[in-house]
């Protein structure tokens, strides 16, 4: 804890940026802990919009200083009255600094407003000018951006990629990357669409309007931004709803609410087509990674591969399919992503042997059950950018394939679940007690949800450690690992939580 001003007015300025300026969410955080400062897990990002509401903010609050002061020494006359209440005002100032910086926010919002529409229109006239160019979009709850990676790499081996980068998946952040990178020799345009509220990927569509539209997938994650899950279920459809006319739609066969909604969501649609192979109007395939009856794939002979070098499997299908295929990633969901690529690889037109050489360059994500090996054989899984029921229960299965180690799992658990925070961590307990051996627990408003998953399912407390922090759970985990342990850290609770 640091109580200088100016280390609590950046703390209060770095938990405006994680709230993405969301001015309600940002009030309830700063009446919670915008007082005190913490160690920042993220770097505070100097963009040119935090430093103006800075500069503004700080402008602010020497207008009230002077006004102040000028009060003071007028009503005492006294000049070290006066300085010494400026000293005092000036502490307090800082205290409230989050407080005035959303007056500036306010102030500004009118000029940001204006310039990001101007960008957002450069980058839909620079993509109407590329009129042969491919648009492919993502969304869902989960899963989009090794979808992403997966489908980039699958059609590398015949077609110029670009692809959105990172977890930029905004208007702006879309934009910006048209702008910047879009240029005559791109064929094909890969999108990743997050969203927070219904509307969001329609925006998004207004931009980038999908010749494919992939749905990888609806949760409970960000439920308490959306509010309900018919309402998370109705955003995430609008990547279907407003793709082209005669966009071919690829949607996860696994995943229980795209399969029961979508007939319902999409059937509205005045180009839907019920079934694929139509002549006109939109395309429905599946794809999956649990040999769905839907999909037309089937994922046979697979293997966990020792030491967490991969999975191997046969995709195959009435025709033959690709055959076998070695892949680095550990969870078994990648087989579904891979085979969602190779049905938009045949329907762009790449052979047998282009996909083939494009499943060899995957390569897993970072933070997304990625494989460190350590020292004297242990084994760390970094999925710190899990924040999903999904994922998580995806974790959780691939800790279990380690079967000769003991094993380790490492959460704070998972933010934005909303009214079904109680329910999902329970559920996560009982997954758990089924696979760990040591369940490392930090402490919040989620995690004694998980401890009680754990031990009503009959896991021993004694193998439940817990840590005030990420930051001590890290620190002391080298005392609590043996030789040829495997630790799994899931998820990362951002600073803007409890």
């Amino acid at each position: 804890m640091n109580l200088l001003p100016h280390k609590i007015i950046e703390y209060q300025l770095y938990l405006l940026q994680l709230e993405n300026y969301n001015l309600r969410r940002f009030w309830s955080i700063f009446l919670k802990s915008g007082f005190t400062t913490k160690q920042m897990r993220q770097e505070l990002v100097w963009t040119a919009k935090l430093k103006a509401i800075a500069f503004l903010t700080a402008i602010i609050a020497l207008l009230i200083l002077a006004v102040l002061g000028q009060g003071i020494y007028q009503a005492t006359g006294s000049i070290l009255i006066t300085i010494i209440d400026a000293l005092i005002n000036s502490y307090i100032l800082a205290m409230i600094f989050g407080a005035l910086a959303i007056i500036s926010v306010i102030i500004i919002s009118p000029l940001d407003y204006i310039l990001k529409q101007k960008i957002i229109k450069a980058a839909k006239n620079k993509i109407a000018k590329h009129q042969n160019l491919i648009i492919i979009g993502i969304t869902g709850s989960y899963g989009k951006t090794t979808m992403k990676e997966a489908v980039a790499e699958i059609l590398a081996p015949k077609y110029k990629v670009l692809k959105t980068e990172e977890n930029k998946n905004t208007p702006l952040g879309i934009s910006q990357l048209i702008l910047d990178k879009l240029n005559d020799k791109t064929e094909i345009l890969i999108a990743e669409m997050g969203a927070y509220q219904q509307g969001d990927i329609k925006k998004l569509c207004e931009i980038t309007k999908p010749d494919i539209a992939i749905l990888t997938g609806i949760n409970e994650s960000h439920l308490e931004r959306f509010g309900s899950i018919e309402n998370t279920i109705s955003a995430k459809f609008e990547v279907v709803k407003y793709a082209k006319e005669n966009a071919k739609i690829i949607l996860n066969a696994d995943d229980k609410l795209v399969t029961e909604n979508y007939k319902q969501q999409i059937g509205g649609c005045p180009a839907f087509v019920p079934q694929s192979g139509t002549t006109a109007g939109e395309e429905i395939f599946f794809y999956s990674a649990e040999n769905n009856g839907r999909c037309e794939y089937k994922i046979l002979n697979q293997q966990f591969l020792p030491e967490g070098n991969g999975q191997s499997a046969d995709i195959l299908n009435s025709l033959g399919g690709i055959g076998n295929i070695k892949t680095p990633f550990l969870g078994e969901y990648i087989f579904g992503d891979i085979i969602a690529g190779i049905i938009i690889a045949r329907e762009l037109g790449l052979t047998d042997e282009q996909i083939k050489q494009g499943i060899s360059r995957l390569k897993p994500v970072e933070h997304r059950l990625q494989l460190i090996k350590g020292k004297n054989g242990v084994l760390v899984i970094d999925d710190s950018y899990n924040g999903n029921s999904d994922g998580v229960k995806e974790a959780i299965k691939t800790l279990a394939n380690f079967e000769d180690k003991r094993k380790i799992y490492v959460t704070p658990g998972l933010v934005e679940t909303g009214y079904k925070n109680e329910e999902i961590h329970f559920n996560i307990g009982k997954q758990l007690s089924e696979a760990a051996d040591l369940v490392i627990l930090i402490k919040n408003s989620a995690t004694p949800y998980i401890e009680q998953g754990l031990l009503e399912n009959g896991f021993n407390k004694k193998n439940i450690i817990w840590f005030d922090s990420a930051a001590s759970a890290h620190a002391g985990i080298k005392d609590i690992t043996k030789k040829r342990d495997v630790i799994l850290f899931q998820n990362d609770w951002p600073d803007n939580y409890l």
